[in-house]
């Protein structure tokens, strides 16, 4: 099992690098490897607003962590629950982690429609404990190592965006600002992803084109 799972999310990994990579916004990306997390590359993701590529503790620069357990649910059973499923990775320390779940907290839209219509996990990279998955009808025990190996999360944040049986629809490497975000929400509920073969990247053409439609021009040099 652990083998298909990854073999079909890194077909779509690699889809997802090329669709975000080219962003208006761009993405500060660090890697995940060994528990000693190294920054590769930290751009500003606007031009008005930027984040410093390193933020120390207790930098006056450092943003303030917002308290999102009213949304974030307990990681221990990942589970739909009738819902379409977003998992979030992350680590502390992350200044784009951060500042997604600032958003969240200060966007009021973007919290209620991840309130109404979604059920959120937010998951350590760093630490790893146990979880219980829905596969095929069974409940299944994995760590978050292995979540990381199934889902090739080499950064954070990264999301996971689910059907509503925890079925991945598509994965999101990096920050993305709250519009990009709302509009990303929109096309998942849409279901225009539905009967698109996810290996050979047709999920992301769909999505691209749904940004395109909705404003947000990616895959687009400035």
């Amino acid at each position: 099992m652990k083998k298909t799972f990854t073999k079909v999310l890194t077909g779509l990994l690699f889809a997802a690098l090329f669709l975000f990579s080219g962003c208006d916004e761009k993405t500060s990306v660090k890697t995940i490897k060994e528990e000693t997390p190294k920054l590769i590359k930290a751009d500003k993701y606007s031009q008005q607003d930027s984040l410093p590529a390193k933020v120390a503790k207790n930098d006056k620069n450092q943003l303030p962590k917002v308290d999102l357990s009213d949304l974030f649910k307990d990681s221990f059973l990942l589970e739909p629950k009738g819902k379409y499923m977003l998992i979030i990775f992350e680590r502390d320390g992350c200044p784009y982690c951060a500042k997604l779940n600032l958003d969240i907290h200060n966007d009021k839209e973007l919290y209620n429609e991840l309130k109404s219509n979604f059920i959120v996990y937010s998951l350590d990279a760093m630490k790893n404990r146990m979880h219980k998955i829905p596969h095929e009808g069974k409940t299944m025990d994995v760590d978050t190592k292995t979540l990381i190996d199934i889902y090739q999360v080499n950064s954070t944040p990264t999301l996971i965006f689910t059907d509503k049986k925890g079925k991945s629809i598509f994965i999101v490497p990096g920050y993305m600002p709250p519009k990009q975000f709302k509009v990303t929400l929109d096309f998942v509920k849409s279901g225009l992803w539905l009967g698109k073969d996810r290996k050979n990247g047709e999920v992301y053409k769909a999505l691209k084109e749904f940004y395109e439609k909705n404003g947000i021009m990616v895959g687009r040099k400035k």
